[in-house]
């Protein structure tokens, strides 16, 4: 494992580039949720497409951004690929959660 001293400055800038292009994927992500939820509440929600388009692109290309950055340095180095990288399961830990908080609401 290489620690942070042994890491060039061209490595880390990559890295940070790479993680930037994967926090973008995740706000993309969760712009798409909003705009759901949004949708869902004013009783204009349609389909399920723009969630599964949105993630088709976003997900892959976050996955790859935080799979080159292992590759270019270590895995400690690249907190923020792995912090953007988690955000895509937000969503569905918090969708569990309230599901186990409050079994028993339900939408209208």
């Amino acid at each position: 494992m290489t620690s942070d001293t042994q890491v060039s400055r061209t490595r880390k800038l990559v890295v940070t580039v790479l993680g930037i292009v994967t926090l973008l994927c995740a706000f993309l992500y969760f712009l798409r949720f909003v705009l759901l939820t949004w949708q869902a509440v004013a009783g204009v929600y349609g389909s399920p497409v723009l969630f599964f388009v949105v993630l088709f692109f976003t997900l892959p290309t976050a996955i790859i951004c935080t799979v080159i950055s292992l590759i270019v340095v270590a895995p400690r180095p690249c907190k923020l690929a792995w912090i953007s990288l988690g955000m895509f399961a937000l969503p569905f830990v918090i969708a569990i959660g309230v599901t186990l908080i409050a079994p028993e609401t339900k939408a209208h």
